[in-house]
């Protein structure tokens, strides 16, 4: 954390330990325009690319020779690089130096950049080489089959993947007890927006936690951080979040593999246009799964007050984490509707009630995550994790 620069006015609250930016003002309507921007411009690459059947005109007859595809798929995804890596910069660089929030300096912020670039790079193109290989030989199911070994592979590996494209040193653990039944992992990561995540494939393994949240949250924010994801657990709402992302991302698979068509898998270009189709499944994926995941949020909140605890303690939980996020609290209505995951600060504790609808806990943004397993290309274009490598595979929760 030595190497953060902040703004000269940033100083703690001594009532919760956040810090009081009053250069935060517009830091996260500017975030959400830049992801605006940066997935537009990605679904519009997408779009035109199809519309003009790019792919097939482009490579035509050379799909012959696997070397030649593996190098015509190399340069598809270092094209999406240079398209992403301008957002990137804006994202985890000016606009929080802008905004006077912590970053770090350029000259170490940047080789970490394109460290997670290289790795995320890298996994896209071995997901698509994957799809070609599995297309040649066994049509839609080796591809729908590669990308569900691709899914598994990534949730079971998350916290791997995690130090690949970031910087993340472990601080220790916590053991089960009745207050936290799931095993806290805490890792110091210089991201201030870093919120972990409950890792696993269909059972919780443990919960990795930011260091940095038991200095900054005051005693029951923290407390009622560990007793939601305890709740998120024990009410069903994270198996199936987890469960709809990865169904999701599969029947996008699938779906990119009927409009492709069976004659063109395990082909270069059929591949790549394999990619932009299902980028665009992504694109619907963000503009409807958000709305599950803030269900979740409200109902796993109501749960929660329930077995005990005060709505004062939710308000203030959320009030804490948001000052580590956007640092906005009030969001106009239809904004959060179709842009964000979890409630707005100022308004959530109001929304907070029974529900007869089933939560999916953190849904969208595991779908985000998964979307690789794809060859999706807006994985790092979102308003929440653009040009931050340490939340490319642990987006914020709530």
């Amino acid at each position: 954390m030595s190497l953060l620069v902040k703004a000269e006015s940033d100083h703690s609250s001594p009532a919760t330990g956040v810090s009081d930016k009053r250069t935060d003002v517009g830091y996260g309507r500017s975030r959400l325009w830049l992801g605006i921007t940066a997935v537009g411009t990605l679904v519009v690459f997408c779009v035109m690319g199809l519309w003009l059947d790019l792919p097939l005109r482009w490579i035509g007859s050379i799909d012959t020779n696997s070397a030649t595809q593996a190098l015509m798929i190399a340069g598809f995804v270092l094209a999406y690089v240079l398209v992403q890596l301008p957002f990137d910069v804006l994202g985890g660089f000016v606009l929080p130096r802008r905004f006077g929030r912590s970053h770090l300096p350029l000259a170490r912020y940047l080789p970490l950049l394109l460290r997670g670039v290289a790795i995320h790079a890298t996994i896209l193109w071995m997901m698509a080489m994957a799809f070609t290989v599995a297309g040649a030989y066994a049509g839609v199911v080796g591809v729908v089959a590669a990308g569900l070994i691709g899914v598994l592979l990534l949730l079971w590996l998350r916290t791997v993947v995690a130090r690949l494209l970031a910087t993340l040193s472990p601080a220790g653990s916590a053991e089960v007890d009745a207050a936290n039944p799931l095993r806290a992992v805490y890792v110091n990561c210089a991201d201030e927006g870093f919120t972990g995540n409950i890792t696993g494939v269909f059972r919780p393994r443990a919960q990795v936690l930011p260091t940095e949240w038991r200095e900054r949250l005051d005693a029951d924010a923290f407390a009622t951080v560990l007793r939601r994801r305890a709740v998120a657990v024990s009410s069903g709402s994270w198996l199936r979040g987890r469960l709809l992302a990865i169904s999701f991302t599969l029947a996008g698979l699938a779906l990119a593999c009927w409009l492709v068509g069976p004659e063109r898998l395990g082909q270069a270009s059929g591949t790549i246009e394999l990619s932009l189709w299902f980028s665009l499944w992504s694109f619907a994926g963000l503009l409807v799964l958000p709305t599950l995941s803030r269900r979740a949020a409200a109902d796993i909140d109501w749960r929660v007050v329930e077995a005990g605890a005060s709505r004062d303690s939710i308000d203030r939980m959320s009030r804490q984490l948001d000052a580590l996020q956007d640092g906005e609290p009030f969001r106009p209505g239809v904004v959060e509707t179709i842009f964000y995951t979890i409630p707005s600060a100022g308004r959530r504790v109001g929304q907070i009630g029974p529900s007869w609808l089933p939560g999916f806990w953190d849904v969208a943004r595991t779908s985000v995550y998964l979307s690789i397993a794809g060859c999706g290309l807006l994985g790092r274009a979102v308003h929440c994790n653009c040009g931050r490598p340490a939340l490319w595979a642990f987006l914020p929760t709530d």
